[in-house]
């Protein structure tokens, strides 16, 4: 029994060395990166107390110019530069620091109010114009005559660069982007005209047309930016979607099917959306200027935004979803306080 007994005690003594030996190497392990974290840390710590600093200066600025208004910022305060963005106000604040530029940007909408018809009417018209104006000003504006229909994105539309603009004169546009081959392989190199995929959608950087006649755009294609301009009709369709899209269609605007997109839809006559599209936050759509001017949300649509048909009518079935007036934001041209929703560091 005694022997028993002594056999047990060496053979424990002999299991506790190996666990002591590996404690002592962990806490040798532990301590050796304690000694190197401060260093790491402080880097660490200072790097986003500086980058903080930077996002307090800027959001002063900001805050300094809502409550002042047009008046100059306060002293010692970066200056904010204003710029309008499709149906929202751009604000930009940058100054010098260490040898660097630091930038920040801050979007802003006005908050939401009762106008009237004709306040409508005329912030559609200056949104139109806007939009007319920033696609006819646009770097290598490529002109076509007659009805176009493309299947394919090539340089011979999207031209070189991450931007492109096309004006259709006395004809229709038709991009139908369904098939595998969207983007031709005369692109070359993905980064000539492409910026990549997103969601397995081929992205197009930025897309603008002002076509004489009607609109449509249909397929498999995701625009970081998308502007459009028709004097007739514009349809999107299919698995469609823009990060950011401004578009204008005199005689109506329809968006059906899987696109999604955010932005400003304006229609002097309808703007309807269905089959389960997407408006996102936030979103405008318009349809004012002339008589019997409509809206209609129908089919388990989804729209975040203010849709308004000023003296007209206003469709909607109960299976979609609108978000409510009060929680939208207006364009800029609505008088009324500014309200910033996105920022940025440039």
């Amino acid at each position: 029994m005694k022997s028993a007994r002594k056999r047990f005690r060496k053979s424990a003594r002999g299991n506790v060395l190996p666990l002591v030996l590996g404690v002592l190497l962990v806490l040798s392990i532990l301590a050796m990166s304690m000694l190197r974290m401060p260093g790491t840390l402080r880097r660490t710590v200072a790097i986003i107390a500086n980058e903080t600093q930077e996002m307090y200066l800027a959001e002063s600025a900001v805050i300094s110019k809502l409550e002042s208004g047009p008046s100059e910022n306060s002293s010692g305060l970066p200056a904010v530069e204003e710029n309008v963005l499709g149906p929202w106000t751009e604000w930009r604040t940058r100054w010098r620091k260490n040898g660097r530029t630091v930038k920040f940007q801050f979007i802003l909408g006005n908050s939401y109010g009762h106008f009237a018809t004709s306040e409508w009417t005329r912030c559609g018209v200056l949104l139109e114009r806007n939009l007319q104006e920033r696609i006819w000003q646009a770097d290598r504006l490529r002109k076509l005559s007659g009805n176009r229909r493309f299947f394919q994105l090539d340089s011979s539309i999207a031209g070189r660069g991450a931007s492109s603009a096309l004006h259709v004169s006395d004809g229709d546009l038709t991009l139908d982007l369904g098939g595998a081959d969207t983007f031709s392989s005369s692109f070359g190199d993905v980064s000539e005209g492409l910026s990549g995929t997103t969601s397995g959608h081929p992205t197009v950087g930025s897309f603008m047309a002002y076509v004489e006649g009607d609109v449509k755009i249909r397929g498999n294609v995701h625009f970081d930016t998308l502007r459009i301009y028709a004097t007739g009709t514009v349809k999107l369709q299919g698995n469609v979607s823009a990060a950011f899209a401004e578009i204008f269609g005199f005689a109506g605007v329809e968006v059906t099917g899987n696109v999604s997109l955010a932005g400003v839809l304006l229609s002097k006559q309808s703007v309807e959306i269905s089959e389960r599209a997407q408006l996102q936050f936030p979103s405008v759509a318009i349809a004012v200027g002339y008589r019997g001017n409509r809206f209609a949300l129908r089919e388990k649509s989804v729209f975040e935004g203010l849709a308004i048909a000023p003296s007209g009518i206003f469709e909607r079935d109960s299976s979609t979803v609108l978000l409510d007036s009060s929680k939208a934001l207006l364009p800029f041209c609505m008088d009324s306080r500014k309200v910033v929703f996105k920022r940025r560091r440039l």
